[in-house]
């Protein structure tokens, strides 16, 4: 009995053990079935927090990307709206389904009667391409074509389309502008061009006619100094070979006629000198070259022969130029020779000076001599006029004509500054450079 009631207690001892041993190992799964617990709503909270956080940065991004597209299309329509071409979008039908101000006011048409018609019925192309299918103008979105528009109170107006398909479906946009003036321009224009053809045929005509005309008056000019210039010299000769046959029987009047008549040939062939170099003026080729004026006006004066009882000051440091040195020589001779001859005494001084301009030279020729009334400072460049009777002084009256012709070839101008009785100062502008003609 002892050995059953040990035995049984020991078996009490080790079940009692043993179900100590289970509870404490079913605490520790519990414990252990707690934490996963914790752990796995604490993952799983996290989890829910970060879909949360994703889905919410995806509605910001969405809400920004909307916000983004509502003002590009704000702007984009705002831009349409305000350019001057109409653009209107054609769907699948080609109907039309949106259009810009510039659009209706073309069309002269409410927008809201635009939209859903035919685009055929306001915009039709031109008899060169409206045999071709919409497709195929359609197509060619870099090749504008022209058309004409029909506005609402049935006038027609022409235009020039450019078509684009849209990336979306199969939806158009059409471009277009009134081309009105721009064809009315050109007409213009070609009109112009046919008159300016005209005008240019008929200078060249003239231009030709001229040439020839110069043609002409230069062999005039030649024929008529030689037969002129012939009996001239025949009756100089004669009038001396009477006076030597005849010596002292001539009376002392005939002998003053016949120097009288010499002196009338004389002129006559003066004038004829002078109309030819009148004539010649700016249509005969002249070498331009580079030309020290000082230089010159020393040759000039030089030969000249001017009485030694003259003086002639030159102002120093005269310009250097490059030009037409035989016209510009014949300019400073008439003025020096017109200073020196018309001296009331056998005395005077002639002064010579320039100033620089911008692109011009102004030369100066200033004399001594009795003057010229304002009345008469236009009158002396007029060929053949003179202020003095030419029996008193030797003059054809085309000196100045000359110089004025000359200057004003050359693009500059001539002038004179005179008070009676106080000398006079011609002054004249000369091209820096040679003119281009």
């Amino acid at each position: 009995m002892d050995e059953i009631r040990v035995l049984v207690n020991e078996l009490e001892t080790e079940e009692s053990h043993n179900l100590e041993t289970y509870e404490q190992r079913l605490a520790r799964i519990q414990e252990i079935t707690r934490i996963v617990i914790w752990v796995t709503a604490g993952i799983s909270l996290l989890i829910y927090l970060k879909i949360i956080y994703l889905f919410s940065k995806v509605d910001w991004r969405l809400a920004g990307q909307e916000l983004e597209l509502a003002e590009s299309n704000s702007l984009l329509q705002g831009v349409i709206d305000n350019v001057v071409d109409g653009v209107i979008t054609l769907n699948e039908r080609d109907e039309i389904d949106s259009c810009n101000y510039a659009a209706s006011t073309m069309l002269a048409y409410p927008t809201e009667e635009i939209i859903g018609q035919k685009f055929q019925s306001l915009i039709f192309p031109e008899s060169t391409v409206k045999d071709q299918p919409l497709e195929m103008l359609f197509s060619n979105s870099n090749s504008p074509f022209l058309a004409q528009g029909n506005r609402k109170v049935g006038s027609k107006f022409p235009m020039e389309v450019s078509v684009s398909k849209l990336p979306s479906g199969n939806r158009k946009i059409l471009i277009f502008r009134d081309i009105t003036e721009r064809q009315e321009a050109q007409r213009k224009l070609e009109a112009h061009v046919k008159e300016l053809s005209r005008i240019s045929l008929m200078l060249s005509k003239t231009n030709q006619t001229l040439m020839e005309r110069n043609q002409e008056l230069d062999q005039f000019a030649y024929v008529a100094s030689h037969d002129l210039k012939a009996p001239l010299r025949a009756i100089s000769s004669l009038s001396e070979w009477i006076e030597e046959d005849l010596g002292d029987k001539l009376a002392a009047d005939t002998q003053y006629q016949m120097q009288l008549l010499r002196q009338r040939v004389s002129r006559m062939q003066a004038l004829i000198n002078g109309l030819l170099e009148y004539c010649r003026v700016g249509r005969t080729q002249t070498q331009t070259e580079t030309v020290d004026v000082g230089v010159l006006l020393r040759e000039i004066i030089d030969s000249l022969g001017i009485p030694s009882t003259f003086k002639v000051e030159v102002q120093p440091d005269m310009p250097k130029c490059t030009t037409k040195t035989l016209l510009l020589r014949q300019v400073f001779a008439n003025l020096i020779s017109n200073a020196i001859k018309h001296q009331r005494s056998s005395e005077g001084s002639v002064k010579i000076s320039f100033k620089e301009l911008d692109k011009f030279y102004e030369f100066g020729v200033t004399d001594t001599g009795p003057g010229i009334a304002p009345e008469y400072q236009e009158q002396i460049f007029k060929i053949f006029q003179t202020l003095e009777a030419r029996d008193t002084q030797e003059n054809t009256g085309i000196g100045l004509a000359i110089v004025k012709k000359i200057v004003e070839s050359e693009g500059g101008k001539i002038q004179v500054q005179s008070d009676v009785g106080r000398g006079a100062t011609f002054s004249f502008t000369w091209c820096k450079e040679p003119r281009d003609y």
